[in-house]
């Protein structure tokens, strides 16, 4: 009785072990399976051809396939099939160097052609102001008056004194003629008198310099003094800036500095979104220390008194006339040391890549300098072949620009 209870209490056990027996076989079923199909596929690529065709059943022949009528690449009969598939192939266009006008670009910044701090030529008290700052003036209007002091009076004694030694002077000459003064009496005479002429011309002017005047036709853009201040000979007054014409200044690199030429026309575009244009009026012939640029002015016009100093422009002028290609910027590539430059074949279907600088650039593509004058360059493919490859050609019946 108790073994029959105990084949009751373990049946479900052994139900248990049973079916987990049996799931693992399906699994290593399946999984063996697979693998054979693998070792199948393993053991098909390794074996040679011929073994190959052996052990597989003969397939009917497939009807023949047309040849194409394309002709093979250059170089595929002599090397075979795998050696021409090799050889990339590329697109390639052969163009021609066009005159083109270069336009050189510098950053720069408009500047007054003159601007001067007019200083006191002499001592005294500002008595009056008589062009504030923004007033326009012309050449030779006073700014700033000094109090004369004494020198009115100092000038009206100079001037008597000299009335004085000019009569004593003819009295003297009359004298001579008559035999009755020696000729050493009367050129000391005359020396008394034109001394005295003389200190009169210095009072007039010290009575002059009393009006700090404008040297020329402006604005005042600045006053530095005010009423009752004291001026000492050589202390500034006002700060006076020519309008007509101005300036456009900026700095060109050593490499382009040889295509600028005074009397080149040129134009700048202002931050402020204005447009003006001129002439080269001046190219330094010696270069700033630190930056190694040389400085350019372009002269404009500016009649109306629109423009200002100090405001940033882009100046454009119009160099010599170079050999330039026209080529869309797509075929434009970096070679390892970053330096722009396009890939073009040479005589031997190589690759080689060629530095170029561009020199305009609108929307029919830009315009660069240092190929050949007759060149072939890769107009598709380029990214995909390296310096010195041999590669095969296409003649790209589209445009490179």
């Amino acid at each position: 009785m108790s073994e029959d209870n105990d084949n009751i209490s373990h049946s479900p056990v052994r139900r248990s072990y049973v079916v987990a027996v049996v799931i693992f076989l399906l699994l290593a079923a399946w999984v063996a399976s697979g693998e054979l199909n693998r070792l199948e596929e393993l053991a098909q690529a390794v074996m040679p051809q011929s073994q190959t065709k052996q052990s597989t059943p003969a397939k009917p022949a497939a009807p023949p396939a047309k040849q194409s009528a394309a002709p093979a690449p250059a170089g595929a009969q002599a090397t075979g099939n795998t050696a021409a598939a090799a050889i990339p192939t590329v697109r390639v266009r052969t163009i021609t160097a066009a005159a083109r006008q270069q336009d050189v670009i510098v950053r720069g910044r408009t500047e007054a052609l003159r601007k001067v701090t007019v200083r006191a030529e002499t001592a005294g008290k500002v008595a009056a102001i008589r062009a504030d700052k923004g007033a326009a003036v012309k050449k030779g209007d006073t700014i700033c008056e000094l109090n004369v002091d004494a020198r009115r009076a100092m000038l009206e004694q100079a001037r008597a004194t000299m009335t004085q030694r000019k009569l004593e002077y003819e009295a003297s000459k009359t004298l001579q003629e008559k035999g009755f003064r020696s000729e050493t009496s009367v050129a000391g005479d005359l020396a008394a008198y034109q001394a005295s002429k003389a200190e009169v011309e210095r009072m007039e002017k010290e009575f002059e310099n009393t009006k700090i005047k404008a040297p020329f036709d402006g604005v005042v853009d600045d006053r530095m003094v005010d009423v009752g201040d004291y001026l000492a000979p050589g202390q500034p007054c006002a700060l006076v800036v020519a309008l007509d014409p101005f300036l456009i200044v900026g700095r060109v690199s050593e490499k382009d500095v040889h295509f600028i030429q005074i009397g080149h026309s040129g134009w700048a575009k202002l931050v402020t979104g204005e447009r003006v244009e001129g002439k080269v009026r001046f190219v330094a012939k010696s270069s700033d220390n630190a930056t190694r640029t040389f400085r350019v002015e372009l002269e404009v016009p500016n009649s109306e008194g629109r423009l200002r100093d100090g405001i940033t422009a882009e100046m454009h002028i119009a160099a010599a006339t170079v050999d330039a290609h026209r080529i869309t910027p797509a075929i434009l590539a970096l070679d390892d040391r970053g330096q722009l430059g396009v890939r073009i074949i040479d005589e031997q279907r190589r690759v080689r890549f060629v530095r170029v600088t561009i020199i305009g650039d609108g929307p029919d593509g830009v315009w660069v300098v240092g190929l050949p004058r007759t060149v072939t360059i890769i107009t598709v493919g380029q990214e995909y072949v390296t310096e010195g490859q041999q590669v095969n050609i296409v003649v790209d019946q589209g445009s490179a620009t």
